[in-house]
């Protein structure tokens, strides 16, 4: 299905991904996600991503993480479940997990946990650079 529909210059198969990804994005938002989807790769990458992103499996790689880890999911994800996050966070020794209270895959800018992102992350790097000092 990916494959036949990608070719094709019409968005409307696009926008199934726009809608997983940015649900609460407006038009401008969904416009400008699929004009990036179609000028940034063509259909028999998108077909090797989607096959390569069903076969990652980092259970076994992530408890060895020795690195401070930030874990950031936005609580109503349609692209990628909490489930996940949660299960990462927890492989990953000593991680945080935050969640954002956002449906969107990609934050929007405009978006209410827009700023709390930056927060989130700005409170991670300091805390980071305050044990290594």
């Amino acid at each position: 299905m990916i494959a036949t529909g990608w070719r094709h210059d019409d968005p409307a198969f696009r926008q199934v991904f726009a809608g997983q990804f940015l649900p609460d994005g407006t038009r401008r938002h969904w416009d400008a996600f699929d004009e990036l989807q179609r000028v940034s790769t063509s259909t028999g990458n998108v077909v090797r991503f989607l096959e390569a992103f069903a076969r990652i499996d980092v259970s076994d790689l992530a408890p060895r993480v020795r690195c401070p880890t930030l874990v950031l999911h936005s609580r109503g994800d349609l692209r990628v479940p909490k489930s996940q996050a949660q299960e990462l966070a927890a492989l990953i020794p000593r991680s945080q997990l935050t969640f954002l209270d956002s449906r969107n895959h990609i934050l929007i800018e405009e978006e209410p946990a827009s700023p709390i992102f930056l927060a989130e992350l700005d409170r991670f790097l300091a805390e980071d650079t305050a044990a290594h000092d």
